[in-house]
């Protein structure tokens, strides 16, 4: 591998150099970067293809025990020779182009910045006098003799900067080197060591490699072991950084140990001169109010160099410098540079710390930070807040044996994050026990009043939620004060009865509640959390309602927002643009925001992913059933079930609809209908009306004509456009009212359901064969084809059927499609409940109008798509 390393992602540079000597503008071209991001690499590479090209080339290297000879770098020119200093340097210059073309002698200076005075003359006066054309590299960060620095300040040679490699040309040299991709852990990694710095990676690579911890497993390379950086490795990277100073040392240790580390706390404990100068020599880059190390390795490195006696030293001086920070980031890493360092342990520090820790999600930091502090003598608010961050962790058994040590008087009564609360959730959530966790607040409300009595009904309202029972939510919270709960009890509130309103069909109110609830959210550190729920829950309400923009604006806005929070939020926030998505038939961008898959180590996955993802994922089957990738939608919705939660009956509807799209994926359409209604008859038990109506619509997209009067009563008590653009298709497709069916495509088109858009013209296709009007059915199908390619290639049964010419009706045309993948007349009147007689007459008939003598040849009239 060694003597294989490829140069990658530099095509543009070596097309600059190459246009650069072939122009008349310049006499050469410097290559300005950073230590070891491949100038000289990429100096070699441009020097060998102009020697293809029939230039004289002449290589210069100088060196920093060469700068304190004359000519040093030009020794191989110089010996011999005597006079003055320009005599001298005129005598090289000749030796230099004796023999060559005029016009075709290239000299290639590599490191001059490192050039003694009198060579750097040699160079100036080679370009000056337009002896030769130079191809030279320097250092970013180091001065070079004011004669070559003259050169492209005068125009001469033109500069230009060499990046590090990008994360992409990173990913594409491991893999041309490894002959395999690194997975996405092992990539990940050497991005973050090396970021791009191509020397730093090859000894990196060449080190793990030797090591053995480099290892190809089922095609993919991953890492393993440790990130520890060899004796070499360690070399490399202080030679690249050359003989540093005491005092610069100690600048880079501060900032290796505290970084991103603001400027003014830096200013604490150095002199700003002294910072100047590590950042001149590239060790640190400032950017803002914020000093960051000049390279990852550069911080490993030092970290391994200071002894274990100086970095608690270097961390408490670090710490204490923080004594003014604010932000949760600056607040959780003081508290666990404090923890680390030398310094007593301080419980007001650590307990700041550690809720800035769960404020970001870093649930796990805080708990260390929470016990750190026990150390200093804690109360029960910070054991609870230690429970608490352990629940989120899934560790129910570690939070129930703290909660069991708090003695319940010394308990805030003002925190809606409390034992009781907590033992209720962690029964919930970590135990599975929804009967338990009940039960627990059945006893707690037992006497209780005011704040105690308004954080268990809270509570119990976000129980009922997710047990699907909207009306019970909004009863229970009639009688809660909000100015009695604080702001995270106030949010559960409010987030529970946002899902309510929306499972009601009462989109207007979810929207006050929400609206409500985000001026909430602002104000709790908790935000980042608890914002999900909320978004989720008010985007759900608009989209089931049929207010399918609004939705996506909603979801959009949030996962913008999002950018800058934890990955954690950035996952679920992405899912519930997903959602919405969805909802507005954008399946193409649904695939690509819904989670992919559950990957191993979703078991450990904190609390927040793991309880959204099944209800995501069974979004993600839906998605995948309606592109017709059934065997990816089947294997999606298997593994979705492995992540079900007993809590959450009110997702109950999302996986049986997936169910009935992977079924319609397959042409059992009547198994699809069975799974719709039953979905619906769910949410009827449950009062989720909109959820109803969205699953009735669905129903009737298979074809089911017999929820037309349910969809009447419901159309009556459902706000939104939804409710009532269900009610008249099914009325429409009962009567075959084409008319009204191309009518409806585009009211659906314009509420922001293209996918139901795309199959109610499909029905109205199917529907004017039948009536003769071909003409009418083409115009009506093009449309279709059009909305389901907006949709990004969606298919469904409803546009699988308008691609048969043959007027079929639609129980014609469900058989003879069940005919065709191979199914006896026996198996088909046990999948369509009806007796083989019947069976047989459909199969008669449908031959009959295909124009067909046997069964067999229906193959030849149906579309591929069903075979």
């Amino acid at each position: 591998m060694r003597d294989r390393w490829p140069l990658t992602g530099r095509a543009d540079e070596l097309g600059t150099v190459a246009d650069i000597l072939a122009s008349s503008d310049y006499r050469g071209i410097v290559l300005a970067g950073e230590a070891g991001v491949g100038k000289s690499r990429l100096a070699r590479e441009s020097v060998a293809r102009a020697q293809r090209a029939g230039w004289t080339v002449h290589e210069v290297a100088a060196t920093a025990t060469a700068r304190s000879v004359p000519l040093g770098a030009f020794a191989h020119w110089s010996q011999g020779l005597e006079g003055s200093s320009l005599a001298l340097a005129n005598l090289v210059i000749t030796k230099l182009t004796a023999d060559t073309g005029p016009g075709r002698l290239l000299v290639l200076v590599d490191d001059a910045h490192l050039l003694d005075e009198l060579s750097a003359l040699v160079v100036h006066q080679l370009v000056l006098h337009r002896a030769a054309s130079v191809l030279m590299t320097v250092r970013t960060g180091q001065r070079p003799p004011d004669a070559v620095t003259a050169l492209w300040k005068d125009g001469h040679l033109r500069r230009l900067e060499v990046r590090p490699l990008t994360r992409q040309h990173t990913c594409e040299l491991l893999e041309s080197l490894l002959g395999a991709s690194a997975d996405q852990a092992c990539s990940q990694r050497i991005w973050n060591l090396t970021q791009g710095n191509a020397l730093f990676l090859r000894q990196l690579v060449e080190q793990e490699q030797d090591a053995g911890r480099l290892l190809r497993r089922d095609g993919t390379v991953v890492w393993t072991g440790g990130r520890e950086v060899s004796p070499s490795l360690m070399e490399l990277v202080e030679h690249q950084t050359g003989a540093v100073p005491r005092k610069v040392l100690d600048v880079v240790d501060f900032v290796a140990i505290g970084e991103p580390i603001q400027v003014a706390c830096l200013m604490l404990l150095v002199n700003p001169d002294v910072i100047e100068e590590a950042e001149q020599r590239g060790l640190i880059r400032t950017s803002a109010d914020t000093v960051q190390m000049g390279h990852p390795l550069y911080a490993e490195v030092r970290m391994k160099r200071c002894g274990p006696v100086r970095l608690r030293r270097l961390r408490g001086q670090v710490a204490m410098a923080m004594k003014d920070s604010r932000g949760p980031a600056d607040l959780a890493r003081r508290g666990l540079l404090w923890m680390e360092s030398d310094l007593p342990p301080n419980r007001e520090v650590l307990e700041c710390a550690a809720g800035a820790a769960a404020s970001l999600l870093d649930f796990g930091l805080a708990e260390r930070l929470y016990r750190g502090a026990a150390d200093a003598g804690t109360d029960s608010d910070a054991q609870v807040q230690l429970a608490y961050s352990l629940l989120m962790q899934r560790k129910g058994d570690d939070a129930e044996e703290i909660l069991d040590a708090i003695p319940a008087h010394d308990v805030a009564s003002s925190a809606f994050i409390n034992d009781v609360i907590l033992r209720a959730a962690n029964l919930l959530w970590s135990k599975r026990d929804p009967a338990e966790s009940w039960r627990v607040i059945d006893a707690a409300l037992i006497g209780a009043t005011g704040e105690r009595a308004a954080q268990l009904l809270a509570f119990r309202a976000n129980q009922l939620a997710l047990a699907g029972r909207p009306a019970a939510v909004i009863e229970v919270l009639a009688g809660v004060h909000y100015g009695l709960l604080d702001d995270f009890g106030a949010t559960i509130g409010l987030c529970a009865e946002t899902l309510a309103y929306g499972e009601l069909g009462r989109p207007d109110e979810a929207c006050v509640k929400a609206a409500a609830c985000y001026r909430v959210v602002r104000k709790t550190p908790h935000g980042s959390f608890l914002a999900q729920p909320l978004t989720e829950f008010h985007a759900f309400a608009l989209a089931v309602a049929g207010r399918t923009a609004e939705a996506v604006d909603v979801a959009e806005r949030h996962r913008c927002d999002s950018s800058s929070e934890p990955a954690t939020a950035q996952s679920v926030a992405s899912s519930i643009a997903g959602m919405a998505a969805l909802f507005s038939g954008d399946l193409r961008a649904a695939a690509g925001l819904l989670p992919v898959h559950p990957g191993p180590g979703m078991a450990e996955a904190d609390f927040l992913l793991v309880n959204s993802f099944q209800r995501f994922y069974l979004l993600r089957a839906q998605v995948l059933a309606r592109l017709g990738k059934v065997e990816e939608a089947e294997s999606t919705l298997e593994a979705a079930r492995e992540y079900g939660h007993a809590a959450y009956e009110y997702v109950e509807t999302t996986g049986i609809l997936a169910q009935a799209w992977v079924a319609a994926a397959r042409h059992r359409l009547v198994q699809a209908r069975q799974f719709a209604c039953q979905a619906a008859e769910f949410a009827r038990d449950h009062g989720q009306a909109a959820r109803e109506v969205w699953c009735l619509q669905t129903a009737v997209q298979f074809g089911d004509t017999a929820v037309v009067p349910r969809l009447a009563e419901l159309a009556a008590v459902v706000d939104g456009p939804r409710a009532a653009l269900a009610w008249r298709y099914a009325a429409a497709l009962a009567s075959d009212d084409t008319g009204e069916l191309d009518e409806l495509s585009k009211d659906f088109e314009a509420m922001g359901d293209l996918l139901a858009a795309a199959d109610s013209a499909a029905h109205a296709s199917s529907a004017h064969r039948r009536a003769g009007r071909r003409g009418s059915g083409a115009t009506s199908y093009t449309r279709a084809e059009k909305l389901a390619s907006r949709c990004g290639g969606a298919t469904s049964p409803a546009i699988v059927g308008a691609q048969v010419a043959i007027p079929f009706t639609q129980r014609e045309r469900e058989i003879a499609v069940l005919v065709v993948q191979g199914l006896t007349n026996r198996e088909i009147a046990e999948a369509m409940s009806l007796s083989v007689r019947t069976v047989e007459g459909y199969v008669y008939q449908a031959c009959a109008k295909a124009g067909v003598a046997k069964r067999t040849e229906l193959s030849s009239v149906l579309p591929t798509a069903v075979r």
